[in-house]
C-alpha cells in the first residue's frame, strides 16, 4: 500500500533524508535548519532537567531560540487529576500551551512519561519529535529492551 503523501509531507520526507545519518543531535540541527525552523521548544521530565539544559544550550550554540519547560513548573497538584494522586502533579497540557503561546516551530520531548509525552504530543500546536525516551532500567537506552 502507497501512502497519499501531500507535497507538505513529500517536503519533510525529502528533508529528512537530508538529515539523516548521524548522531541524534545533528541530525536535529540539520533538519531543523533545513526547515527553516529558528525557535525550538523543550518539554522535559522534571528528572531530566539537566539533560533538557544541556540540549538547549547546544541548541543555542547552533543559532536556534530555545525555550524550555519541565513537567511539573505549573504547580498543578495531582489531587485536581484524581483522589488516588498526591502532591505536585506533571502537567503536560500546561506545557503544550506554553510552548504554544511562544509559537515554537519544533518542539522537542525529552523523557517525558509515556502517557504525559502522548498528551503533550496531542496539545502541541508544532510537531513534536523525541530527542530522549526516560528509561532507568536502562540508562535510557531503551533499544536495550530488545537485546
Amino acid at each position: 500500500m502507497v501512502g497519499k503523501y501531500s507535497q507538505a509531507d513529500k517536503e519533510v520526507m525529502v528533508t529528512a533524508a537530508e538529515a539523516r545519518n548521524k548522531s541524534r543531535l545533528q541530525e536535529l540541527i540539520d533538519f531543523a535548519r533545513l526547515s527553516g525552523f529558528k525557535k525550538l521548544g523543550i518539554a522535559c521530565c522534571l528528572s531530566m532537567l539537566p539533560y533538557a539544559k544541556k540540549l538547549a544550550e547546544l541548541l543555542e550554540a547552533a543559532g536556534f531560540e530555545v525555550c524550555n519547560i519541565h513537567c511539573k513548573e505549573s504547580g498543578l497538584d495531582a489531587a485536581e487529576i484524581s483522589q488516588k494522586l498526591h502532591g505536585p502533579s506533571c502537567d503536560p497540557l500546561s506545557q503544550a500551551e506554553y510552548l504554544n503561546e511562544q509559537k515554537t516551530d519544533l518542539n522537542i520531548n525529552v523523557g517525558l512519561c509515556l502517557g504525559h509525552e502522548l498528551l503533550f504530543e496531542r496539545y502541541s500546536q508544532a510537531p513534536v519529535t523525541t530527542f530522549v525516551v526516560k528509561d532507568f532500567a536502562t540508562k535510557h537506552k531503551t533499544i536495550e529492551n530488545l537485546a
